[in-house]
């Protein structure tokens, strides 16, 4: 009976860096553009003892894109590339020269997949390879944006309310820059009420409403509240601040 080779890939997709499920680890998790400069890089670095096989491409937003189907205004070079075990890589990535806003921020994600090589002794034996890609944010800054994410996060306008009995936050954010949050807690009457849904992140001249969950009790109807947010700065490090909501 002739035997057959089973190939399983399972594709992981990683958030947080620096990225650490596999051997590939990225130089950041966040990378900002600024509007004029000829490219930004990045550096990979393959931790582990074995060569991996890397492709990494752009997209806008869409989740489920590929590098056949992105359309995203960057081109990422090296598009494929082998990183051998303990070695490190730099991508450079480069603007097209699309028409963007002028007067704020629009954000892409670099997509970075690695897929491990399949083990010499493994043929005609059942395999199975994981391939994992990892996921960050591009902001690309444009030159009239002088504004700093400290000094926009302050900008932000928190509205506490509560709807069909349920806990809820909004956020507005008039800026011109992106806003990614890493927690968010609120104080009100004594009690506390935190969002629990993982990051989230405004958008220049949006508003996002956040669900929030009870952890203690609050006394009394919408109305003034503390709230502490942490929010994420150009290098991926997390910065507190305070505000009121009403």
């Amino acid at each position: 009976m002739p035997k057959y080779s089973c190939f399983i890939s399972f594709l992981i997709v990683c958030l947080s860096s620096p990225v650490a499920c596999a051997n590939i680890v990225l130089g950041g998790t966040r990378l900002i553009y600024p509007a004029g400069e000829r490219e930004v890089t990045i550096a990979l670095a393959n931790k582990g003892v074995t060569p991996s096989l890397v492709q990494s491409w752009m997209d806008d937003g869409a989740t489920n894109s590929t590098p056949e189907n992105s359309s995203a205004p960057f081109f990422v070079m090296p598009p494929i590339s082998r990183i051998e075990g303990q070695a490190s890589q730099t991508l450079r990535i480069l603007f097209n020269g699309a028409k963007l806003p002028e007067d704020k921020e629009a954000v892409f994600y670099l997509n970075v997949l690695e897929i491990p090589p399949v083990a010499a002794n493994s043929k005609d034996k059942n395999n199975l390879l994981l391939a994992v890609q990892s996921r960050i944010k591009v902001f690309y800054r444009p030159e009239k944006v002088k504004e700093t994410l400290e000094e926009a996060a302050k900008t932000l306008k928190w509205h506490l309310i509560k709807e069909d009995g349920q806990w809820k936050l909004s956020c507005t954010n008039n800026s011109p820059l992106h806003i990614s949050f890493a927690n968010i807690q609120v104080t009100k009457d004594g009690g506390s009420l935190g969002n629990k849904e993982g990051t989230h992140m405004v958008a220049p001249g949006k508003k996002e409403v956040f669900r929030l969950v009870r952890q203690d009790v609050v006394r009394t109807g919408a109305g003034d509240g503390q709230v502490q947010f942490e929010y994420i700065n150009d290098y991926g490090a997390l910065k507190m601040l305070s505000s009121q909501a009403i």
